[in-house]
Order: C-alpha cells, then structure tokens, then sequence
C-alpha cells in the first residue's frame, strides 16, 4: 500500500508542474487510483489467462502453419507457371530480336559497301582531276620558267641596245661635228 501511495503522490506532483491545478490533480489521481484497485489481477487469474493465451497462441501456430504451406504449395505452382510462360515468352523474344538484328546487320552492311563503292569512285575521280590539274600546273610552271628567261634575254637585249644606242649617238655627234667643221672650212677656205 505504501508503494501505491508514493506513486499517487509522484503523479500528483507530476500533474502539478503539468500546470494542472490542484483540484483538477487531485480528482484525476483518484481516478488513476480507483482504476489500478478495479483493474487489479490476482495472480491464480493472471496464470489462468496465460495458459487460454498459449492455448490460443499455440492453436494460432498450427492453422497459420497450415495456411503457410497451402499458400506455399499454391504460390510454388504459380511460380513455375509463369516460369514456363516467361521463358517461352523470353525465348520468342529472342527469336524475334535475333531476326531483326540480322536483317539490320544485313541492310547495313549492303549500305556500307554501296558507300564504299561510291566513296572509292568520286576519291578515283578526284584523283585523277588532281593528276590533270597537276599536269597543267607543271605545263605552266615551264611556260613559266621559259618565259622568264625570255624577259631576262630581253632585258639584256634592251640593255645592249641602250648602249649601242649611245655608240651611235656619240659617232653621230662626231660626224656631225666632223661635217660642220668640214663645211666651215669648206666654206672659209
């Protein structure tokens, strides 16, 4: 009894810090009270429901040991029915996949060789375009060449002339100067 009167004092306490007040305290830790005496077991009682609860838990055990192995059985056929649909279904699937990759291998691969085939044919033509505009390049770098030893004898040409040019110059001079002095004397003598 004196525990019972402890922990009623603790919960009044306990309701008091709460913000519970006084009045209100002390009627709910009667309540509490009367509850626990109400509810209170004997131990012959206790013992007596203990064996119904093993009874029942054990009762419990075997139809739920019984509705496991039904639904075990029952789930392992289903298990092997989908099993054998799903590979079935997987096999087909394969099959079917198997076919469209080859066909698609097979359409690439053809589209592979026409566009080598294609390729090799304009890179030949190229080829020899380039081979012909090679051979039109060297023709003009000759042209070239022979046309610049063309202008550089022309050069040398004209700069031949230019000092012949001032030889003739230069007699021309002396023979008119000649002349004039021959005709002065000429006509002075």
């Amino acid at each position: 009894m004196t525990l019972a009167m402890m922990n009623t004092h603790k919960a009044f306490k306990a309701l008091q810090l709460a913000g519970v007040s006084d009045q209100q305290a002390e009627a709910m830790v009667e309540i509490f009270t009367e509850m626990q005496q109400d509810n209170a077991l004997s131990r012959a009682d206790l013992m007596k429901a203990g064996e119904g609860i093993s009874g029942s838990i054990k009762e419990l055990d075997l139809r739920l040991s019984a509705a496991i192995k039904e639904q075990d059985i029952r789930l392992s056929g289903v298990i092997k029915e989908l099993d054998i649909r799903l590979s079935g279904a997987i096999k087909e699937l394969d099959e079917r996949l198997s076919g469209a990759i080859k066909e698609l291998d097979d359409r690439l691969s053809k589209a592979i060789k026409e566009l080598d085939h294609r390729l090799s044919g304009a890179i030949q033509e190229l080829n020899t375009s380039l081979f012909a505009v090679e051979t039109r390049l060297n023709a003009m770098e000759k042209d070239i060449g022979e046309l610049k030893a063309d202008v550089k004898q022309l050069k040398a040409d004209v700069s031949a002339l230019k000092t012949d040019m001032r030889w003739i110059k230069r007699l021309l001079m002396v023979m008119a100067t000649t002349m004039v002095i021959a005709a002065v004397k000429y006509i002075f003598s």
